[in-house]
């Protein structure tokens, strides 16, 4: 299967990550200490091998996880951030291989060809249908070695409905929550918007008082027995579920789905 990525680039994700909102509003305030923690929990799960990051974005798992032994490979659609990624592993003295590729579609790696493969931090979930999203499991699957170790981490939507409940408005059949961030220069409006019945949030970020100036995303979440099942239906074997960064056990208020499973 041959993706189409110029078709791709017109998606949502190829204008809210090349948007000067985004980063500002999220990515470059991430706390390092969350990412030191993510960092650890994949080295608590995989041994050093080849290593597949997907959506790999500015490398900032890549990179430590190339300083620990790894020998990574960073897969991300954005020229933007996969040249940042680029020099800043050769500023931090780490060789990484860094390369444009859809997620649904690794046709750049070769059948069994890898010792583990992460997606983190929500990462599954950017595409319209189920099965697109899906497809970026089968992909993985199909370049992890026997044995070989998948590492998926999502936003728990059991765990998002109960943060929620008590703030969401109903409006026209989606459940909506809005409030305003006023801890920069710019005041920001943050909006997500839940479809219960595709399981999808549309998460929206606009600067107040500016020119029309905003950031959409629409990503679908999961519960956990979902991502099992998928991984059963692909012939991995689930070997642990966890509910954080300090790999605490799974409970349906948990905030992440951190699944490992196996290649048979």
């Amino acid at each position: 299967m041959t993706m189409d990525v110029d078709q791709s680039a017109r998606a949502w994700w190829a204008s809210f990550f090349a948007d000067d909102l985004y980063p500002e509003s999220d990515l470059e305030f991430l706390d390092p200490a969350l990412t030191a923690e993510m960092v650890a929990a994949v080295r608590s799960l995989i041994p050093a091998g080849r290593l597949v990051d997907l959506a790999c974005g500015l490398g900032r798992h890549s990179i430590p996880l190339s300083r620990a032994g790894y020998t990574v490979t960073g897969v991300d659609l954005s020229d933007g951030y996969l040249s940042r990624a680029r020099d800043a592993a050769n500023e931090a003295g780490q060789s990484i291989r860094f390369i444009k590729s859809d997620m649904r579609d690794l046709s750049v790696l070769f059948d069994s060809s890898v010792d583990a493969v992460i997606s983190l931090h929500t990462s599954l979930g950017f595409f319209e249908t189920s099965a697109e999203n899906s497809r970026v499991l089968q992909e993985a699957a199909r370049v992890l070695t026997p044995g070989g170790l998948l590492l998926v981490d999502v936003m728990n939507r059991d765990w998002f409905l109960r943060q929620t409940s008590e703030v969401f408005a109903v409006e026209t059949g989606d459940y909506v929550i809005r409030n305003y961030d006023d801890s920069r220069p710019a005041v920001y409006l943050h909006e997500e918007r839940f479809d219960p019945l595709t399981s999808r949030i549309q998460w929206t970020v606009k600067e107040v008082g500016s020119a029309g100036r905003r950031s959409s995303a629409d990503y679908r979440v999961y519960s956990v027995h979902e991502i099992v099942e998928q991984c059963h239906q692909l012939g991995l074997n689930v070997e642990a579920v966890c509910g954080g960064y300090d790999l605490s056990p799974f409970t349906v208020f948990a905030e992440h789905i951190i699944c490992l499973a196996r290649k048979s």
